[in-house]
């Protein structure tokens, strides 16, 4: 058919489901018989209904569907509407017109252009299957149209409807939530259903949604229906196996785009034929159109619920309110409008509002609630009612169907405002007063100008007296009150009485106090405090003439009057705080609101580089500071001048900033700390402290380096060391170093805060019997009685149990006492001490012993026996052990040599009186040795008695090994630049090898290959380094042999025993 035959009336819908036949003319505003006039005749008419509550309804979609298809009796008509309408489709039913929702058309992936396709397709000349639709149709219209049944009944016939054209027994509505199903309503003329939920429904009336064959349903978008469920693959389904109905046919009900429930019919026995599509979409009927019809019952319930609560408002709104129709009738008055307007709200219902109060006519109220209505805009007023002598603050709003009035009683506002505005000019003018007496006469005349009594008094207290003076009265006191004038103690009398209290009181008749006083017919009174400056006092000559708004005036007045006083006493403090300031050397300066300096003192000023005042005063602080800390003190001014910081609880009332200022011609720059408060009145001041902290940076950078320095001492340290605190009844564990914690196995973190308790070092599986009274004293004790403590303990360690020499030593900083421990591990050394004195007990007593033996047998075999060889023989033999038993003395010597260790607290030692006492000796003792010394007298060395050994065993070894008539020379040298003193030892004889003199200077190591099998060169080596000096050799006399030199500190020429002589 060509395009141009088909006519849509009404506005088309810009969706894809709303595509038209190619062709068709379109009538925008078609909504008359005479739509598509001049069109011709079309052979298909689409006809767009309107949705919503302002669509069409009823008989005017009855009667316009009918005139179009009177006007195209041989078209094919197709109705529609944008979303799912049930009452439109029951009317295109009855008239024979197809209807299509454009929701439905969208589900189905159809357009306007294929529905009515398929419209066209179905109009045969045999229209029987649409006679039998009708058919069906016509008892759901008539049911559904019923207006004098509710939704439950219509609903119970046409389970019943549903059931006769479905040829099933069982109808049901139900409720769906979660998993769980509610039978709502159900038609069943076999009992089934009745009998199976006795047994079935658990106590709140479901069962599960899995043993129904709703469960299906829900989850579909189409009906669901099957006549057998094995055929239908149902066969092990739970709801199958539980009930066992075989044909079952069911909707989804949605109200609102939920799923609300389900709408099914079924059989427990199984239907001879499939369901067939009309059967299908007359069960989808019956689900869409309940769905629909719940919505509109819970849209009713709704609007009725909102109504009552909107009723139930209007009562409980504190503001009065009436409503107003469009012809000025009151439809609503609640309580509180009716208390005011002083009418019963009855009666004024249905009254012309302007006949009620007629006064309001040509008033504000009536201009505005007309201009309301006229413009349909809010309107919002304060307006005076004379007849009721009410202020109203009125708000209107407008509606087409009339007006809602709210408003509410400011009579006492505005007559509060009245009052205030009175206020206005008497607290100026008593802020403005200078001086105490000055601020009460201005109190006392606004108390008359606002109040209006005239008998008004003010007593200010005089704190060297302890009395109340009365300094100002009214006017129009006179003398009547002369008697009452005197001073009166704190508590005396009323006013008195209310300055000690420091609360207001009201007396509705003064009289009533019985006190004996005059009152010269004054009946009330009322009297405020002013703080600690005395009390306000004001009479009425009537009872109970003041409430509570009149106390809160004369409160107000009363706080104005403080605050000035108080301001008046602040002048006068800070008057006398510049003049005191001009005189000290204090930094301070004083900032307004805007952070400008107002006032500041000459050394704040020299400190920014300033020579005058004049240079600081009107400039910005941020701007006299460098420019890296001008943003931190602009913050902190603004911060402390904020009006909203109080309201904020602003927890920090002053600020700190630290400067840094940069001088001309100075390096270095100065560091200062400012600190900012704000002005006791809280009037958008500043003041501002500065304190020269360049020298407190200084110092603190030196201790903070010096605390580094420490530390990394602390870490770096080899010995084990911990630091304590030392509180009054324990011993805190604060800290110690990795050395610490790598020897004993401990961890700082957890160590630290612990008591020294938690240490578990000791070593107690053997006992210490050598330690003497005091070494068993407690290490803590000691440390905390003396200040230190030394001991050899025993500890245990990752590695075992170790010998340690414990040092321990307190020190005070910040007011607190602590400690330092350090364990310096000695186990090996004290091994070595115990080998030595092993090794040279062995020397002194088994050795010497043996060596004794052999010297024995070597003479008896030299006596015994005739032969010169054998006894040349025993006597090399006894010239050996007499060497070894010397190489056993000299160990003897050597360890105590070694056991006196480093000279810590030496002597003066004459050099010379040593050298001489030596060469005496062996000079006796080898006569034909020639032996000379020559020392300086008053030549001394830092050491003790060992350097005679030394020198000694240098002589000796120089005798022993010279040969026949060795010679020796000792001298002895003083090097006063470098401090120290040259013995040397010289001889003829053969020499010192060259591989013992390395081992003797530790050029060399000692080896197997490489020693030196005497001991008197060792000895002489460990006294030199004990004295903290060196041994050097050199070429002998005239050449041959070697010279020893020893170069030893130097003691003071004036130490004691030295004659003091000249160098030679």
């Amino acid at each position: 058919m060509p395009g141009e035959s088909t006519l849509h009336l009404g506005e088309p819908v810009d969706a894809a489901w709303g595509t038209l036949p190619e062709g068709t003319r379109t009538v925008p505003h078609g909504d008359r018989e005479s739509d598509g006039d001049g069109v011709g005749c079309p052979d298909a008419v689409i006809v767009r209904l309107r949705d919503g509550a302002a669509g069409e309804r009823g008989r005017a979609v009855r009667d316009r569907l009918r005139a179009v298809r009177d006007r195209y009796p041989d078209a094919t008509t197709l109705a529609y509407t944008v979303e799912d309408d049930p009452d439109a489709a029951i009317d295109a039913g009855r008239l024979g017109v197809e209807y299509a929702s454009g929701r439905r058309l969208a589900a189905d992936a159809e357009t306007l252009a294929d529905r009515l396709d398929a419209g066209r397709e179905d109009r045969r000349p045999d229209d029987t299957p649409r006679r039998e639709r009708e058919a069906a149709l016509e008892p759901f219209i008539r049911i559904v149209s019923d207006r004098t049944t509710d939704l439950d009944e219509k609903l119970d016939e046409l389970l019943a409807l549903g059931r006769d054209r479905l040829g099933l027994s069982i109808g049901y509505s139900s409720r769906v939530e979660g998993d769980r199903i509610e039978l709502r309503q159900y038609s069943d003329g076999t009992g089934t259903v009745a009998s199976l939920a006795e047994g079935a429904l658990d106590d709140d009336g479901t069962l599960p949604l899995d043993l129904t064959y709703c469960k299906r349903t829900v989850r579909s978008d189409d009906v669901v229906a099957f006549t057998d469920p094995e055929a239908a693959g149902l066969g092990d389904d739970p709801a199958y196996e539980a009930f066992g109905f075989g044909s079952y046919v069911g909707g989804r009900v949605v109200v609102d785009d939920e799923t609300f429930g389900t709408l099914c019919f079924l059989d427990p026995e199984r239907r001879g034929r499939p369901f067939d599509e009309s059967e299908r979409l007359f069960v989808e009927l019956l689900a869409d159109w309940l769905g629909r019809a719940l919505e509109r019952r819970v849209a009713r319930e709704e609007r009725e619920a909102a109504v009552d609560r909107f009723e139930e408002t209007l009562e409980r709104v504190d503001d009065a309110f009436f409503a107003l129709d469009d012809d000025w009738r009151f439809t609503y008055v609640n309580e509180r409008a009716a208390a005011l307007l002083e009418r019963d709200p009855d009666e004024l219902l249905g009254a012309d509002v302007w006949a009620e109060f007629p006064a309001a006519i040509g008033e504000e109220y009536e201009t505005n609630y007309r201009r309301a209505m006229e413009t349909q805009e809010s309107v919002s007023f304060e307006s005076y009612y004379e007849p009721l002598d009410l202020w109203t603050e009125v708000t209107a709003y407008p509606s087409p169907d009339g007006l809602s009035v709210f408003f509410a009683d400011v009579t006492e506002r505005k007559r509060r405002e009245r009052i205030l505005e009175r206020l206005l000019g008497t607290v100026e003018g008593i802020q403005r007063a200078d001086g105490r007496e000055a601020v009460a006469d201005r109190l006392v005349e606004a108390a008359d100008e606002v109040l209006g009594y005239e008998i008004s008094g003010v007593r200010l207290y005089d704190a060297d007296a302890n009395r109340l003076r009365l300094v100002a009265t009214s006017d129009g006191v006179g003398d009547r009150f002369a008697d009452s004038r005197g001073p009166r103690r704190p508590g005396e009398g009323f006013t008195g009485g209310v300055f000690e209290s420091g609360d207001p009181r009201v007396m509705d008749d003064i009289e009533a106090l019985g006190d004996g006083r005059s009152y010269h017919g004054m009946r009330s009174v009322a009297a405020v405090p002013l703080g600690d400056h005395g009390v306000v006092v004001v009479g009425a000559v009537e009872p109970s003439a003041f409430g509570e708004d009149d106390v809160a005036v004369l409160e107000l007045l009363a706080t104005n009057a403080v605050a000035a006083m108080d301001a008046a006493d602040r002048r006068r403090r800070l008057r006398t705080y510049e003049d005191a300031l001009k005189n000290v050397d204090d930094m301070v300066c004083v900032l307004d609101g805007d952070g400008a300096v107002t006032y500041a003192t000459a050394p704040f000023v020299a400190w920014f580089g300033a020579d005058d005042r004049d240079e600081v005063v009107g400039e910005r602080l941020n701007a006299l500071v460098d420019a890296a800390d001008a943003p931190r003190v602009a913050d902190a001014v603004g911060a402390l001048t904020d009006p909203t910081a109080d309201a904020g609880g602003d927890p920090a009332p002053a600020r700190t900033i630290e400067l840094t200022a940069e001088r001309d011609g100075d390096p270095r720059p100065r560091h200062g700390q400012l600190r900012l408060s704000r002005l006791s009145d809280h009037g958008g001041g500043v003041v501002g402290s500065l304190s020269d902290t360049t020298d407190l940076r200084r110092t603190q950078t030196e201790l903070s380096t010096e605390r580094d320095r420490f530390r990394r001492l602390f870490d770096r340290i080899p010995d084990p060391v911990m630091e304590v605190v030392l509180e009054d009844d324990e011993t805190v564990i604060d800290g110690v170093n990795p050395a610490f914690e790598q020897q004993f196995g401990a961890d700082e973190a957890s160590l630290r805060g612990r008591t020294i308790g938690a240490l578990d070092i000791q070593d107690d599986r053997l006992g210490d019997s050598e330690r003497d009274g005091d070494e068993e004293a407690d290490l803590d004790a000691l440390v905390r009685e003396r200040g230190f403590a030394t001991r050899e303990v025993r500890r245990q360690t990752v590695d075992g149990p170790r010998e340690f020499l414990f040092r321990g030593f307190s020190y005070e900083t910040e007011g607190t006492r602590r400690a330092f421990g350090i364990y310096t591990d000695i186990t090996d050394r004290k091994r070595r001490e115990r080998y030595v004195r092993i090794v040279n007990r062995i020397l002194r007593h088994n050795v010497r012993n043996e060596l004794n033996v052999v010297f024995g047998f070597a003479g008896e075999i030299a006596d015994r026996s005739d032969d010169g060889q054998v006894g040349d023989f025993a006597e090399r033999i006894e010239a050996t052990g007499k060497r070894l038993a010397g190489v056993a003395d000299g160990a003897t010597t050597l360890r105590r040599v070694v056991e006196e260790g480093y000279v810590t607290d030496p002597d003066a030692v004459d050099v010379a009186e040593v050298v001489d006492e030596v060469a005496s000796k062996h000079a006796a003792e080898r006569p034909d040795a020639r032996i000379t010394a020559d020392a300086p007298a008053g030549t001394a060395v830092r050491g003790d008695d060992r350097l005679s050994v030394a020198v000694d065993h240098l002589v000796e070894n120089a005798v022993e090994h010279g040969g026949d008539a060795p010679r020796v020379a000792v001298t002895a040298e003083r090097d006063p630049d470098d401090g120290v003193v040259a013995v040397r030892v010289a001889d003829d004889g053969p020499g010192i090898a060259a591989a013992v003199r390395d081992v003797i200077t530790g050029d060399s190591e000692v080896t197997q290959l490489r020693h030196n099998t005497g001991v008197g060169l060792w000895i002489v080596a460990w006294v030199v380094e004990a004295y903290g000096g060196e041994i050097r050799f050199g070429p002998g006399l005239d050449g041959e042999g070697t010279t020893v030199t020893l170069v030893l500190p130097a003691a003071e020429r004036s130490a004691p025993g030295l004659d003091g002589g000249d160098e030679r």
